[in-house]
């Protein structure tokens, strides 16, 4: 039915269904796959009224303002549009990039730490849990990072592992996830509980996630209200001006 699987998930059903756990990893994937499909609505539920107000108004502007004698008013539109796509552009450069001056950013920090590890937690759980060994799912997890930086430290970590270390040895000593994530998996680590320390780590990163990034999105459904305002109240002061001025003048 056109389903494609990521590299881990197809590894980790591989070997699930060679364990014998196909069952439940085939409703633990279709999982994820539901709560990553639920975010999107519900980030594009937040943006999808104010993207379209934008996108109405930029196109009013560009017809209705030619023919009144505004024409800074498509202008003025084409830069707002353009200065929202230059903001989009700058978060997935982050998302892309990563590294600590990134996650200093307010908001938009946490989103990129939340959504560069969730990827990560979901292969290794998986593959975790269908009898992968660590540092084999330590690897093969890592490619599915989308941050270089953090899939850099994910690297360095994959070498200490491969000499022997622990697991969340290996995680501390190149400052890999956030710091909560490494404790969680620590504690999991010593209890012999990793495969549930995981589960709750990637539970935790996920109601992140999802807080921030419906934060964020709030936010810049204001942003494009705001403006459209802003534009509108503009051009309707421009209209009354003109008309006061034309009866101003007639009078005179």
């Amino acid at each position: 039915r056109g389903v494609t699987l990521a590299a881990f998930e197809a590894a980790a059903l591989a070997a699930g269904w060679r364990a014998g756990r196909a069952p439940v990893l085939l409703r633990g994937t279709a999982e994820r796959r539901r709560q990553r499909a639920a975010l999107r609505r519900k980030i594009w539920s937040s943006l999808r009224y104010p993207v379209m107000l934008l996108a109405m108004t930029t196109m009013a502007s560009a017809i209705v303002g030619p023919i009144l004698g505004a024409t800074w008013m498509p202008l003025l539109f084409a830069g707002g549009v353009a200065a929202l796509a230059a903001v989009v552009a700058f978060g997935y450069r982050a998302l892309r990039r990563g590294g600590p001056s990134v996650q200093r950013l307010p908001v938009l920090g946490e989103l990129i730490t939340c959504t560069a590890e969730v990827p990560y937690l979901e292969a290794m759980h998986a593959l975790y849990a269908s009898g992968v060994p660590i540092a084999a799912a330590h690897t093969t997890a890592t490619a599915a990072v989308p941050t270089a930086d953090l899939a850099a430290r994910l690297q360095i970590a994959a070498r200490t592992l491969a000499a022997g270390q622990r697991f969340h040895e290996a995680l501390d000593g190149a400052l890999a996830l956030h710091t909560e994530t490494r404790q969680l998996l620590a504690t999991g680590e010593h209890t012999g509980q990793l495969e549930d320390a995981l589960q709750r780590a990637l539970r935790r990163r996920r109601e992140q996630m999802a807080r921030h990034a419906e934060t964020l999105a709030r936010w810049f459904g204001v942003a494009m209200y705001a403006f459209a305002a802003i534009a509108v109240m503009a051009y309707v002061q421009f209209v009354y001006s003109t008309i006061f001025a034309k009866l101003m003048g007639g009078g005179r």
